[in-house]
């Protein structure tokens, strides 16, 4: 992300809005925010809006723990500390994705989901240890943006605020 060799796709407008905001990855708190990594607002004063943009944020990363959860499962491999190099590690989980996606397309026994395809230059390079925890204006104007979305009419969902008032997030 750092050097911007991930081929992400360009820069593009939400629904109904018209700033553009690129492709993010979703963190936690224990992670640095920037252009391309959305964490949660500070719990500290939190306004409705920003309760509503960690709610989503929290509801997005459930739904890749899940996902991981069950390559993890299929590939049991994955369920424990591998004792090998990053390198090993990254090509034995790259190998798990691959074959899971041509079970899924190639065996309609294995899931009744649809098929997921994976662009080997799409693959991510060396991650670098991250260092520091502030973020630019930039960064904090894209978070904004997104937290924008998701309490207006086109990127609401109906659920948000009842959840919030049951106090899931």
């Amino acid at each position: 992300m750092q050097n911007k060799t991930l081929n992400l796709p360009p820069d593009r407008a939400l629904p109904g809005r018209t700033n553009k905001v690129p492709y993010v990855f979703i963190a936690d708190e224990a992670f640095p925010l920037s252009n391309h990594l959305m964490k949660p607002f500070p719990q500290r004063s939190l306004t409705y809006d920003n309760r509503i943009y960690n709610y989503r944020l929290s509801r997005v990363r459930r739904m890749v723990e899940c996902g991981f959860g069950i390559l993890a499962n299929r590939w049991r491999v994955l369920l424990q500390k591998i004792h090998l190099g990053p390198e090993k590690v990254e090509l034995i989980t790259l190998t798990c994705v691959l074959l899971h996606n041509f079970l899924v397309k190639e065996n309609a026994m294995y899931t009744t989901e649809g098929t997921y395809d994976i662009d080997p230059s799409q693959l991510l390079p060396q991650i670098s240890q991250q260092i520091g925890n502030r973020s630019g204006n930039s960064a904090r104007s894209i978070r904004e943006e997104f937290r924008d979305y998701f309490n207006s009419t086109s990127g609401s969902v109906p659920w948000q605020d009842t959840a919030l008032q049951r106090n899931i997030s």
